[in-house]
């Protein structure tokens, strides 16, 4: 796993992800879907993180990170984005396998990262609860 996520329990963070302007197409829906193993569950329900992002997402011209090559997403995480993670004797954090999904309006999804590779997501234990 080349790509890594970080998370902190219970803080909102942004990251940011881009799709080459030709596999890109209005109106589609890009997922984030954050898993401790591979299932067979279309429901997603083991997913720690599960969020969808729509085209409001997309940056503008103006914003530092565009590129005119990409189509980029900035991705808002607020800290109910990330569920079911329990830290137990003292562990400080967790890893799991992750992936974008692009479904474009033609319903014919693309997976980043393509093949047996997988984004490295790892959350971190937080001190204090506020969420």
């Amino acid at each position: 796993m080349d790509v890594k996520m970080e998370f902190k329990r219970g803080d909102g963070l942004t990251h940011y992800f881009q799709i080459p302007l030709d596999s890109w197409t209005a109106g589609g829906t890009l997922w984030f879907a954050a898993k401790a193993e591979i299932d067979n569950d279309n429901t997603d329900a083991q997913a720690v993180i599960n969020k969808s992002f729509t085209d409001a997402k997309i940056v503008g011209s103006s914003h530092e990170m565009y590129d005119p090559a990409f189509v980029t997403y900035e991705l808002a995480f607020v800290p109910g984005d990330i569920t079911n993670v329990s830290f137990l004797n003292g562990e400080t954090e967790k890893e799991y396998l992750g992936e974008f999904q692009y479904i474009p309006t033609t319903l014919l999804p693309e997976t980043f990262p393509s093949g047996d590779d997988y984004i490295n997501v790892v959350i971190y234990a937080d001190v204090k609860r506020g969420v």
